[in-house]
């Protein structure tokens, strides 16, 4: 059988890849793996620059790219590798892979970055002050999802007139997703004041530092020092993304993309588009290869048959055709199970039970996700939407339910509390007054009138002036608040308690528990402010992907278990209602 490589970069025939899907799946254990590692071998050598990888989960791409990185520090010992992939987790797990290989020097290994494209963006945004069009100061930061809303009502408020309902956020970032914004007067109206604001606040949204990175490359090459290129998951990035690393990879020596446009799970929440890789693999420049084995589980067979037969049964005629087989033809492991469950309340029973049936197993897991000697969850718990949408009701509380369940089965929040942020704000505050993005939550914080709001906004800008420059009431108010939490934080001889207990008498507190906790845990102090402020813009990205450090069990969406991997997998609400946009259409 030939390797599964079309290096005239033609698509592989449907009948061509039947037949070989046929000859692969009478292969017995020893002849898949013998295909396999030849196969990928094959790909990971060969000589052309551009390749396009279509493979299934589980199939072998991070041990290709491996190999396929060996392949050109053989032709070019001084190669720079960029690795790029959509969730930090799979970042992480690949630079431990490469840090961990043998087979690499240390010289090598320090020449290859990898890096979620959001990270790398604002790297590039960094270092080159925004864009000439639009200029950042040093160190800008990051306009997270709990505050793109309000950032969006301040542009709105220079547009009184306008209808909030069709000119929305959600409307205007899906047209930064898309890389094109609509050409009527109102969009590039509020366009320009959102930019504006922006370079005001010194802050981005993770949306348009796509575009800013974009236009930083291009005006500035030499912000790329990488010649080698991969690209991960290439289904999950939308027509912005596309550009940067179409950019980005100009004038490569070696690129290889990988990707399999029935994994998008962003379309609709970040405008992911599956075309993309489909035009690829109608593109003759690049060779054509295929990973057909999935690995990942250890009893592997009925889950591969089982998501192949899910897939194909409405798979679109524009999906690329692929192969994907088990790696093992054992048949006697344990078959994928679907429990009928006549509501939220006896899902989560069944749940419970199986918590309880694997205690030890979990807390095996636990103590070996502490000590690092494991780095995936013995259990993910999945919903197709939000939870908090799919398991609460009037009667019933499902996901508090489940929560309480595995509390002591997760390891340390790596999160910190709202209140703790809040805090922070009129904290940090102090020592950079000119800081107008943290100045303009803390005065969110102090429940300043909107209309209020954006006069001192419009005022400040008019004047070419920062917030705390402005003789006003409410101003003066803030930076006395400010420095009155300071004076409490940084007070000698009182407790957590009693200095949480003086804040809640200036500030809204509403879970000072929690805030003890945070504080206990990251100590709000001036050698700290910067640490945690960059901690505050990296959860800001988390909350983006809904990728965060991983416990024994973890409750999430289907869209947050992207790069995952679990011993078990239970998946509630896997029926046509629930599920419905997330069947292949």
């Amino acid at each position: 059988m030939r390797h599964l490589i079309n290096n005239d970069g033609r698509p592989f025939e449907i009948s061509e890849l039947q037949t070989l899907h046929d000859e692969l799946d009478a292969l017995d254990d020893n002849g898949r793996k013998e295909y396999r590692d030849r196969n990928s071998s094959a790909i990971a050598e060969n000589i052309s620059e551009k390749i396009l990888i279509v493979s299934g989960p589980g199939t072998g791409k991070s041990t290709l790219f491996l190999d396929r990185i060996k392949y050109w520090y053989k032709q070019d010992s001084h190669a720079k590798v960029f690795v790029i992939s959509f969730v930090r987790k799979l970042v992480a797990d690949l630079q431990n892979d490469i840090n961990n290989n043998p087979q690499l020097t240390n010289e090598q290994k320090s020449s290859i970055t990898a890096s979620t494209l959001h990270k790398f963006a604002r790297s590039i945004v960094e270092q080159n002050r925004g864009t000439t069009e639009w200029r950042f100061k040093p160190h800008f930061q990051i306009i997270g999802q709990t505050w793109k809303d309000v950032v969006w009502n301040d542009v709105l408020f220079f547009y009184a007139d306008i209808d909030v309902s069709i000119y929305s956020w959600e409307k205007f970032e899906e047209q930064l997703h898309n890389a094109e914004i609509n050409e009527s007067t109102e969009w590039q109206n509020l366009k320009k004041a959102y930019f504006k604001l922006c370079s005001f606040y010194n802050a981005a949204g993770f949306a348009d530092l796509i575009i800013r990175a974009t236009d930083a490359l291009t005006e500035n090459h030499h912000l790329n020092e990488s010649k080698y290129f991969i690209i991960d998951e290439y289904q999950d990035f939308n027509a912005a993304e596309d550009a940067l690393i179409n950019r980005l990879v100009i004038g490569s020596r070696g690129l290889l993309i990988a990707g399999d446009d029935e994994q998008v799970l962003y379309e609709k929440s970040r405008s992911g588009k599956p075309i993309l890789i489909r035009n690829l693999y109608q593109n003759h420049d690049y060779v054509n290869g295929m990973l057909p084995f999935c690995s990942r589980s250890k009893d592997n067979f009925h889950i591969t048959k089982s998501a192949d037969f899910f897939i194909n049964q409405n798979r679109n005629d524009d999906c690329i055709k692929k192969i994907y087989l088990p790696i093992k033809t054992t048949t006697d492991c344990p078959k994928t199970q679907v429990i009928a469950c006549s509501s939220p309340n006896s899902a989560v029973d069944y749940i419970e039970k199986f918590v309880t049936d694997n205690k030890t197993d979990i807390d095996e897991r636990k103590s070996k996700l502490t000590e690092g000697k494991e780095k995936d969850a013995f259990l993910l718990i999945l919903t197709p939407r939000k939870i908090e949408k799919f398991l609460v009701n009037k009667k019933f509380n499902g996901k508090e339910k489940i929560e309480s369940l595995i509390s002591e089965y997760q390891t340390e929040n790596r999160y910190f509390s709202e209140d703790y942020y809040k805090v922070l704000n009129y904290y940090s505050l102090t020592s950079n007054h000119q800081n107008n993005f943290t100045f303009r939550k803390v005065l969110h914080h102090e429940n300043t009138a909107e209309n209020r709001m954006h006069e001192l906004i419009e005022e400040a800008m008019g004047r070419n002036q920062a917030l705390c420059d402005l003789e006003s009431e409410e101003i003066r108010d803030a930076i006395q608040k400010c420095n009155d939490i300071k004076v409490i934080l940084e007070a000698g001889g009182q407790t957590i308690e009693q200095k949480i207990k003086k804040i809640a008498g200036s500030i809204t507190i509403t879970d000072k528990d929690r805030l003890k906790e945070d504080i206990v845990r990251k100590p709000i102090t001036p050698e700290e402010v910067v640490e945690i402020k960059h901690q505050e813009d990296e959860d800001a990205e988390l909350e983006e992907i809904e990728v965060k450090k991983i416990g024994a069990i973890e409750l999430m969406s289907i869209i947050g278990s992207k790069g995952l991997s679990a011993d078990h997998v239970i998946i509630i609400g896997f029926d046509n209602v629930n599920m419905g946009n997330w069947i292949t259409q």
